[in-house]
């Protein structure tokens, strides 16, 4: 028997041994050992007793006393001074009488009713739809015309024209004075074909018949 037969028997005696091994395994697999196979009773360990925890209170005030006195966050380590009251500013007077001032915005006149538009030469003011008869602050409009109002307040009256937009001011197109930037030159117009120079054809030439003989 050689060598190798000999190893090769060796390698399938070794498998074969640990296919057992791995069987035995399976089928009887390793188990904790129980209290009544030991006879000893098991016994749970004892947990340290644990003290409950007092609920948490703020120290009195008395004790923050210094810290109020210096801060400790102010240079001057003194208590800054309470700000002063804020007083209310005093109402603004509304002007009155001939004082109060307003712009007609439009007017609309139909067969069913006459609107003017008001509003106040005030910041902020609303504009005020009123008829005829209606109070406008302490005045009352007595009369709508197409292009002007007349607002009346005892013996006073005051006639408002229609107010005009404002043209906005804006550079004009047009004509430049003096020299600027040159604009983009216009693209050549082709004549027509009738005013081009046609080409003259050149003169025909007979040639003199041969005399007979």
């Amino acid at each position: 028997m050689s060598a190798r037969t000999v190893g090769l028997w060796l390698w399938l005696a070794a498998g074969g041994l640990a296919a057992a091994a791995l069987v035995w395994q399976l089928r009887h697999p390793p188990r904790l050992p129980t209290a009544a196979a030991t006879g000893v009773t098991a016994q749970m360990p004892e947990l340290p007793a644990v003290t409950p925890l007092e609920p948490f209170h703020l120290p009195p005030a008395e004790q923050y006393a210094e810290t109020v006195a210096r801060p400790l966050f102010i240079p001057a380590r003194r208590p800054e001074p309470p700000p002063p009251l804020d007083k209310a500013p005093p109402p603004l007077a509304t002007p009155t009488g001939s004082e109060q001032k307003f712009l007609l915005l439009g007017v609309m006149i139909t067969a069913q009713t006459t609107v003017a538009l008001l509003r106040p030469e005030e910041s902020n003011a609303k504009t005020i739809r009123a008829k005829a008869g209606d109070r406008v602050g302490e005045w009352r409009l007595e009369t709508v015309f197409p292009n002007r109002v007349v607002l009346q307040k005892g013996a006073e009256k005051q006639e408002l024209g229609l107010a005009r937009p404002r043209k906005p001011v804006g550079p004009r197109l047009g004509k430049r004075n003096g020299p600027g930037p040159a604009g983009p030159k216009p693209a050549p117009v082709a004549a027509p074909p009738d005013a081009l120079p046609q080409p003259v054809p050149p003169p025909l030439l007979i040639a003199p018949n041969p005399p007979q003989q």
